[in-house]
């Protein structure tokens, strides 16, 4: 199983229309793919929860390494990763969660725009250990029909192939973490 996060707490996001997409097309594949939106239910990152989190963080956590690979869409947002995103990832640090994982980024910004997300998010992906592949779906913002849903089946294809490539890497053979 896939496990598709946006890091987009808006209703119309693009990054979360192409998750909804990623599953349309991962379907096709007979790969399953799950959204999940605990994000947004998050508490503040506080290290003195680590040892006893809320339900929101231990079933974040649990998602995140029940799954095979992570399909991430984030946008940029002021130069950087969007608040609520970035405190989602601060809870995999103490858990390990994350660590080695196959990690897809999709990046569906418009043309000359998100250049400083890949710059923000890799040292965090690296810093939980994450293995990580950037994709970009150049013009993909230009496919959405009226609703905001990604219905193009060029896209939709594509979209097909990155998650097969996602479900078929291997965990990355990291050295052992100290926890």
């Amino acid at each position: 199983m896939i496990l598709a996060i946006s890091g987009s707490l808006r209703r119309a996001s693009i990054n979360s229309a192409v998750l909804r997409a990623a599953v349309t097309a991962a379907a096709r594949e007979g790969i399953v793919v799950t959204i999940d939106d605990l994000v947004r239910k998050l508490p503040h990152f506080d290290p003195d929860l680590e040892e006893a989190p809320y339900e929101a963080v231990l079933r974040f956590r649990e998602a995140c390494e029940a799954a095979s690979g992570v399909l991430l869409s984030v946008p940029e947002y002021a130069f950087g990763i969007p608040g609520a995103f970035k405190n989602g990832l601060d809870w995999t640090v103490g858990s390990g969660s994350l660590y080695g994982k196959p990690v897809t980024v999709l990046d569906v910004s418009a043309p000359g725009r998100g250049q400083n997300l890949r710059a923000a998010l890799g040292p965090v992906l690296t810093a939980i250990g994450a293995d990580v592949e950037y994709r970009a779906l150049p013009g993909a913002a230009r496919t959405r029909d009226a609703n905001g849903e990604f219905t193009d089946p060029e896209t939709i294809e594509e979209l097909g192939a990155i998650v097969a490539e996602l479900a078929g890497r291997s965990p990355a053979q990291l050295p052992l973490r100290a926890r």
